[in-house]
Parts: structure tokens; C-alpha cells; sequence
């Protein structure tokens, strides 16, 4: 659990309240580096054993990101940074011993662990035979781990093919599911079907021409088996009809409810079993997160339209209302793309606090919002 109370009490974290609607957040004020920010929204940041959040920091111009982590215990306050472990995507994935899994660099074929003490080992390597001399863009948007923890997710680019694969958690082999002739990535596994995965289509380039393509259906549900592909939405196309309403960012719920946002229509989900698929929340959006519960969510809209201000919005879908956690999020000073700086707001630490990344101060920093906007925290 994260309190009012316990930031309130921390030296390392000062009380930020937007002047539109006077909601507190509380912007971490020790710095590593010029640039910090929180994780990609899929994937959890805080561990409860010593009460760490993990973070990642970046020292423009300079494209690449290293982890750094943060003590939520303001009786023991400390701030580690790990140069030794840098990152130009999103793939870090905190295990429950505390430790993260990586990949460094986009075309390292490798995958690395990182413990808290600042130990970095090798975990696995995609191995020479299947790599074949070809170069690798990517091995990872985001890792997840299976629901029964035995499988690591692993997508990439190699050559002029995409893949996913899993890698075995206790042998760290690596296991091809299926080579795609077109861009696809994001992929993630059900946290309630050990089997199940969704991936996204994306749009790509061709290398050589420059020339640009698109796709046709955003979601996908897939087996690791390779047994299973098939769209979530098979009637709703990535048409011209429907653009600036693409479906994107996709996540599971902790209950295995698929969810994902329309841009212009906002959040929906689905029961997998069923595939009834109900709207949630009702405005243009960007990125979304919900609690366990699926009562409450949170979102940004949008840094797409930056400069135009940014918002960070709650919403309780039990009575409908919405709160604003950031009236106006201005444009940062570095370069958005570059450093995948997005507010991207996400439940943590048992769904009792918001963790979010801001500019409100004229930097790129990491921001909390403890649950108090609902009455429960």
C-alpha cells in the first residue's frame, strides 16, 4: 500500500495540486538524471518488499534510458540508478524476488537480469542457429510472464520478418511460436490463461523504400502453441473510415478482461470467453489502466495533440464521474518519440496509488497520486 500520509512524510517527494482541480500529486524531487519518468503503463513498477519503485531515467541527447529505483519507506529514503542497465524500448519486467528482466539495447539478441543491489547477469540468448546472421531490430515491446509463470512473452523484428516466441523461465530456451511477414508486436499473455496471448498489428516501413504500410485489425488472440490467431474485433477494420479512431493500446486486466481504447470513442473490454465486448468510458483517449475491480480507471488524452495541453483523467465507472488529476500537461522539452515520453497512468501497489509521468515542471518527472481522489486511500 501507498498512503497520503507516507508521501506526505517522505523527503524525496513534494506535493504538486493542479490549479483546475485541485487534485494533489506528488513529483519525486531527488534526480539521477534530467529526464525521469515511469514505466510503460502494461507493466507494474513497484515492488512491496522495501517498497520500491522503479523508474526510468535518461540524460538527453543521449537516445537510450537506464533503470533507476526509488525507497517508498520515508524513514529509509534512497534513490539507486543503474547505468549498467540501459534500455531504448519498454521491456522491463519486475519479478516477485524484486528483480527485473531486460533487454538493453534493441538489437542485443540477449536478455539480462537486474537485481537491486546493482547485479546484472545474463538470463537468456536467442540462440545463433535461429538468428542465422540476420539482424535483429528488437527482441521485446514489453515482457510478461505467463500466468503460471513458466513462459516469458518475446516479440521482435529480425531480418525482414517479425516474430514472437516464448523463453522457458526454469531452462531459459528459447521457443519459436510463429515468423509474420508484417509488423506485429505488443504482445502480451492473459494473467489467467497460461496459454493465451494477445499481439497487435502495427504500422511498418519497408527498410529499403521508405514506403509505409498499414493493417487491418489491431488486437489479436494467439496460443503459444501457434495454434490460435484470430482478430478481436473481426468487423472493425483499420479502414480510412475509421481514421483517428484506430483501436489501440491494449491491456489485460488483472481478471483476464481484455481492454484496449478506440481514440475517439475511449476504453473498451471483453470477456474472452464470450467475446461480449462492452464500452467503458466514453471520451477521446489515449492510454488507460483499471484497478482490479474495473470500477475505477484512469487515462491520458493526449500527448498525440501536444502542444496542445495534455490531460490526466479518473473515472469511476460506477457512478460516472470523472476527475482530473492534470488540467494541462504542457509539451516536454525533449523529444516525446525518443524517450516514449507519455503519461501513461497505471494502478499500483495493490490498486492504492497512480503512478504517472508528468512535465508540469518544465522537466520529465515521476509522479504520484495516492488514492484519496476516491475516498478509499
Amino acid at each position: 500500500m501507498i498512503t497520503k500520509a507516507q508521501l506526505d512524510a517522505h523527503p524525496f517527494f513534494e506535493p504538486w495540486q493542479d490549479g483546475g482541480s485541485g487534485v494533489v500529486s506528488y513529483l519525486l524531487n531527488q534526480r539521477c538524471a534530467p529526464l525521469q519518468k515511469s514505466f510503460y503503463f502494461v507493466n507494474n513498477s513497484y515492488h512491496h518488499t522495501g517498497q520500491w519503485l522503479w523508474f526510468e531515467a535518461a540524460h538527453p541527447p543521449a537516445p537510450y534510458k537506464c533503470l533507476a529505483a526509488v525507497s517508498l519507506n520515508p524513514d529509509k529514503p534512497e534513490l539507486r540508478y543503474f547505468p549498467q542497465a540501459s534500455i531504448s524500448a519498454e521491456t522491463p519486467l519486475l519479478l516477485t524476488d524484486g528483480s527485473i528482466l531486460l533487454q538493453m539495447q534493441d538489437n542485443l539478441p540477449q536478455i539480462h537480469r537486474l537485481y537491486l543491489d546493482g547485479t546484472v547477469e545474463l538470463f537468456a540468448a536467442l540462440p545463433e542457429q535461429w538468428l542465422a546472421g540476420r539482424h535483429l531490430y528488437r527482441a521485446g515491446t514489453h515482457y510478461t510472464l505467463s500466468s503460471d509463470s513458466k513462459w516469458l512473452l518475446v516479440d521482435g523484428k529480425i531480418g525482414n520478418v517479425w516474430f514472437v516466441a516464448v523463453i522457458d523461465m526454469e531452462s531459459r530456451q528459447f521457443h519459436l511460436i510463429k515468423e509474420f511477414p508484417r509488423h506485429f508486436n505488443h504482445a502480451q499473455f492473459s494473467p489467467t490463461q497460461p496459454d493465451l496471448f494477445s499481439i497487435a498489428q502495427d504500422h511498418w516501413r519497408d527498410p529499403y523504400t521508405g514506403q509505409q504500410f498499414g493493417y487491418d485489425h489491431r488486437i489479436w488472440l494467439m496460443a503459444v502453441d501457434g495454434s490460435q490467431l484470430e482478430p478481436v474485433e473481426p468487423t472493425y477494420y483499420h479502414s480510412p473510415q475509421n481514421r483517428g479512431n484506430e483501436v489501440s493500446h491494449e491491456f489485460w486486466a488483472e481478471d483476464g478482461t481484455l481492454c484496449w481504447i478506440r481514440y475517439r470513442e475511449g476504453a473498451y473490454e471483453m470477456n474472452t470467453t464470450n467475446r461480449h465486448i462492452e464500452s467503458v468510458w466514453q471520451r477521446p483517449l489515449c492510454h488507460v489502466h483499471c484497478d482490479r475491480s474495473r470500477r475505477y480507471w484512469v487515462g491520458d488524452q493526449s500527448p498525440y495533440l501536444w502542444p496542445k495541453p495534455c490531460e490526466v483523467r479518473f473515472f469511476d465507472r460506477t457512478s460516472g464521474t470523472e476527475t482530473l488529476i492534470v488540467t494541462g500537461m504542457p509539451q516536454p522539452r525533449y523529444p516525446r518519440r525518443i524517450y516514449h515520453i507519455d503519461p501513461h497512468p497505471r494502478f499500483i501497489a495493490q490498486d492504492s496509488c497512480i503512478v504517472y509521468t508528468t512535465t508540469v515542471k518544465d522537466t520529465v518527472d515521476l509522479a504520484l497520486v495516492p488514492m484519496v481522489i476516491t475516498g478509499t486511500n
